[in-house]
């Protein structure tokens, strides 16, 4: 393959991972909408429209669903950018662009199914936030699942990093 085609592969996985990365980031900056809501305790279209009603979920899991998808989103673009950085071979970028995909997502699953779990899709046992439930499984499962992708993906870059620096 020349270097050309790889560098055209690579931008295409880079593409995918922005996209997702995007996509994520709406979901956050719906769940702030929602976190206003929670805050407000009524559904307000100010000067249209105004209800008052009892928003499902902790005020401070809305917020949490409406930060941690965004940071989890930008944490995916800046990542996948800098991969140009670091001379990124075109198997490195497909396995990090992957990894950032599915942690994104993974952490997202987890911020929006914890909002009706009861114990904050901590664990699946009882602790001090009370007896998991099945929003608590489908919080926690992927998140879990998810964290070492992360990781990996870091210690990629990390090391394609340091590599590209040496050879300058």
């Amino acid at each position: 393959m020349s270097t050309r085609e790889e560098d055209q592969g690579i931008r295409l996985y880079q593409k995918k991972a922005i996209a997702h990365g995007c996509m994520v980031i709406m979901v956050g900056l719906l769940a702030g909408i929602m976190f206003t809501f929670s805050v407000l305790g009524e559904i307000s279209f100010w000067p249209l429209f105004s209800m008052t009603v009892e928003i499902p979920g902790e005020t401070a899991l809305w917020r949490g669903a409406h930060i941690g998808p965004i940071m989890n989103g930008l944490l995916c673009i800046i990542l996948v950018m800098s991969l140009s950085f670091v001379n990124a071979d075109l198997h490195s970028a497909k396995k990090v662009c992957l990894c950032l995909i599915l942690t994104a997502w993974g952490n997202t699953i987890f911020f929006i199914a914890r909002l009706w779990g009861t114990n904050r899709g901590l664990a699946m046992h009882t602790e001090k936030y009370g007896d998991g439930n099945v929003f608590d499984l489908i919080a926690l499962t992927p998140a879990f699942l998810v964290v070492g992708l992360g990781i990996y993906a870091v210690v990629v870059i990390i090391k394609l990093a340091l590599k590209a620096d040496e050879q300058h």
